[in-house]
């Protein structure tokens, strides 16, 4: 065993007390609700987000896109707009759900889901692609990477999808130790799953085999987010509807990146551990300073910046929007460690 090791776990518990990291979840349920690093009118929902030359640029729920930049993890927040300069033609409509961005040798790679024509409100997912992270980003070809059936010449027709008729949604890349691309996405109706396709390196168009199913629920699972930790892979996922305060982020691991069916969906960020309302949509990315990362979500507020409550029907109040939080994010060996929010 190496000195460096003998010393880890040591460090690990000096760092965790300092921090208030708490194992798989985030600070205790009698903690304060913590005040979102941005809130503006509009909302921020669905975060997508990458670090590059020392900001954070957030992609979101909107129309063609809209992102924004971040001199630190906390802002201050610049509005870069909608980063989607124009829609596809397979395209219905520029309402586009959970965007996410990913560098790749053919420049910055933005994957959105668009509703299509033709599929009576389905979402297809397409490709765009930009020389600079801000954008702005051109659609890659004529036809979507995914699509259900192979409706508009999509690559992938989502094979064994729990319902024919279902759409697909929050598209996330990611890559593995051995440097091969990927993009992770959801079917949506329940039960919905979790699937995966290989893309070729410019992390444009499929390569090898249509997609698979990583995991399947009788309810809802989104959201995805994968990353390799060794031998394991961690699955982060939110749970349980988007539009209350149930919403949460779960995460699963597996030793086979293509199968988490039957692993424990061990909860991370809820309501009653964060007092946020709803807190979901988490995205992973470095941070700033020496090794830590930085995790951000999604979570309602009302009137200004305060968590919201749900009614007396489980509804939320009219003024309900979702703002987005951050906070310090370790990982103890594969297991996610969530920390102080800023």
């Amino acid at each position: 065993m190496s000195p460096r090791r003998t010393w880890r776990p040591l460090l690990a518990a000096v760092v965790a007390a300092a921090l208030g990291l708490v194992g798989g979840g985030a600070t205790p349920a009698t903690a304060a609700a913590p005040q979102p690093v941005y809130a503006p009118p509009g909302g921020v929902a669905d975060p997508g987000v990458v670090q590059h030359d020392g900001n954070f640029f957030v992609f979101a729920t909107g129309s063609r896109a809209p992102a924004y930049r971040g001199d630190t993890a906390s802002g201050p927040w610049v509005d870069l707009g909608p980063v989607l300069r124009a829609l596809p033609g397979w395209a219905a409509s520029g309402a586009v759900w959970a965007p996410d961005a990913v560098r790749t040798p053919a420049g910055w790679v933005l994957y959105y889901s668009a509703p299509a024509k033709d599929l009576d409100g389905q979402r297809c997912i397409g490709v765009a692609r930009s020389t600079a992270v801000g954008g702005p980003y051109d659609p890659v070809g004529d036809t979507p990477l995914v699509c259900p059936g192979g409706a508009h010449g999509a690559d992938d027709a989502v094979p064994g999808r729990p319902v024919s008729a279902a759409g697909v949604i929050d598209p996330a890349p990611f890559q593995d130790a051995e440097g091969r691309r990927f993009l992770l996405y959801k079917t949506q109706q329940t039960p919905s799953s979790i699937r995966m396709l290989r893309v070729d390196d410019a992390g444009t168009g499929w390569v090898g085999n249509p997609s698979g199913e990583l995991v399947r629920s009788d309810g809802i699972i989104e959201n995805p987010q994968l990353r390799q930790r060794g031998s394991t892979f961690v699955l982060f996922a939110s749970r349980y509807g988007y539009d209350n305060c149930s919403y949460a982020t779960v995460y699963l691991t597996s030793t086979d990146k293509w199968d988490f069916h039957g692993k424990a969906q061990n909860s991370l960020l809820t309501t009653a551990g964060t007092g946020i309302c709803g807190p979901g949509g988490a995205d992973v990315v470095p941070a700033l300073v020496d090794d830590e990362q930085r995790i951000f979500l999604h979570g309602w507020v009302c009137g200004g910046t305060a968590p919201c409550r749900q009614q007396p029907d489980g509804s939320l109040p009219a003024d309900a929007r979702r703002a987005l939080y951050a906070a310090v994010f370790r990982w103890d060996g594969a297991t996610p460690r969530v920390g102080a929010f800023l």
